[in-house]
């Protein structure tokens, strides 16, 4: 969907995008989008050298930061459209009423195969809805983690360029951000089924 780096038409794109969702789902964007324009006014900051070669070279993984959080969002959007639809509510109380109702079968001493056949179908779909549930929940718990990490990482990134040394803070910087990014990708990855 976003993969490839964004060019200003893309960039336009994705802010039409954000706009068009739920508020609940545009935080998690705007906030990665933010950490992405504050990284690049980083970069243009830093005097030209290694430091400042090594911090542009960051900004595909950046940028590809930025897309793997709008997927996400995507994806956990349409898991929580799904989830909505679901009537949590009226499917929990039509399990403890099935329940109730076995529980009141077996005390009068009838035949409960039918019934129980019936609550288990009904747990399984119980089950089946807070799995869904739970999937959205997690998503925006996971983007908000991911997006700290970002913004702490563009935190690193103005403390590398004052200091303007380049070597060991920048390979943590860098394998901190690969890390950010392949965690948005399990993140994608997880929610997959729900685009």
């Amino acid at each position: 969907m976003l993969r490839r780096r964004a060019g200003k038409d893309d960039v336009d794109q994705l802010q039409q995008w954000v706009d068009s969702l739920d508020p609940h789902w545009q935080g998690p964007v705007r906030t990665a989008m933010a950490s992405r324009d504050q990284f690049s006014a980083i970069v243009q900051q830093t005097p030209p050298g290694p430091t400042r070669e090594r911090l542009e070279g960051l900004q595909g993984t950046v940028a590809t930061a930025v897309s793997r959080v709008a997927e996400a969002v995507w994806r956990a959007a349409n898991a929580s459209a799904v989830a909505a639809g679901l009537d949590a509510a009226g499917a929990t109380a039509e399990l403890k009423e099935a329940r109730r109702s076995l529980e009141a079968t077996r005390r009068a001493g009838r035949d409960t195969g039918s019934l129980e056949a019936q609550v288990g179908a009904l747990a399984e779909r119980h089950r089946a809805m807070q799995d869904a549930l739970n999937l959205a929940e997690d998503a925006t718990s996971k983007l908000g983690e991911a997006n700290v990490r970002l913004e702490t990482l563009v935190a690193r990134a103005a403390t590398v360029a004052m200091r303007a040394g380049g070597g060991d803070p920048l390979d943590e910087l860098e394998a901190e951000l690969t890390d950010v990014v392949s965690g948005l990708g399990a993140l994608d990855d997880s929610l997959a089924e729900f685009a």
